[in-house]
């Protein structure tokens, strides 16, 4: 698929078309988000192997949520169904990259408690892929070196992540093919993922105001500027005018 380099404002509009395609079925987009968590920390109960596990089918779950957005921006109706819609189209290419991305994220575990990061690796080993949870629950108590090695070595793989499973299902393209090119466009995008990143950790902050209830919308917005990032990054230029006025 081609790739474009966009300007670094475009940061914030991912945000705003993610907000754009949230409010047109919010309850559906908390419900799917919820769905996630929940998930997430039902098998975080199994020790170790839950979140290991959680971590393999994460690409397949973020898969079902991009084939959501497609549904939902070309008129048709978001359900909670679209949530495992992932697994029936391209299951074990997404599980592949969840392999992928789970085997980096143990190498970089390993490298990191070596210089005495425990803290980080029980971050990078828990839940949903997210550089800013990762980055504020590892800094806790501990050192900066092995935040900064940590972080240095984990920002590439989430590169690499972060368009993959969007790539499998709307290109049709083999994991490591995925990742290869996620990451070649994260970097030619750098300028408007940092915009991105810095908008997206500010608002996650406010949203602790009051009483935590600004994350019932920000964390489906996390989900779905995966698409809006997408859409702007590899969509055509009929897709990104369509997209641009949601």
């Amino acid at each position: 698929m081609k790739t474009r380099i966009v300007p670094a404002s475009h940061g914030w509009l991912w945000i705003k078309q993610a907000f754009g395609l949230f409010k047109q079925s919010p309850l559906i987009w908390i419900a799917l988000s919820v769905s996630v968590i929940l998930l997430g920390a039902l098998l975080g109960m199994i020790p170790f192997l839950g979140s290991l596990l959680f971590q393999l089918i994460a690409p397949a779950l973020t898969a079902g949520l991009m084939l959501g957005c497609r549904a939902q921006q070309q008129g048709e109706e978001l359900e909670i169904a679209h949530l495992f819609a992932g697994f029936k189209s391209h299951g074990a290419q997404l599980v592949t990259i969840g392999g992928i991305y789970l085997t980096g994220m143990l190498i970089i575990a390993a490298i990191v408690g070596v210089i005495g990061g425990e803290p980080l690796i029980r971050a990078m080993t828990e839940g949903h892929p997210s550089a800013d949870s990762v980055a504020t629950t590892g800094m806790a108590g501990m050192s900066m070196l092995p935040v900064l090695v940590g972080m240095t070595l984990l920002i590439p793989l989430l590169m690499a992540y972060w368009f993959a499973p969007a790539l499998v299902v709307f290109g049709n393209m083999r994991p490591v093919d995925a990742m290869k090119t996620s990451l070649a466009a994260s970097l030619n995008n750098v300028s408007a993922f940092l915009v991105y990143g810095l908008t997206m950790f500010l608002l996650f902050i406010l949203a602790t105001l009051p009483l935590m209830l600004g994350f019932l919308v920000m964390i489906p917005l996390a989900f779905i500027s995966y698409y809006t990032a997408f859409e702007d990054v590899f969509g055509d230029d009929e897709i990104s005018r369509i997209s641009a006025t949601v």
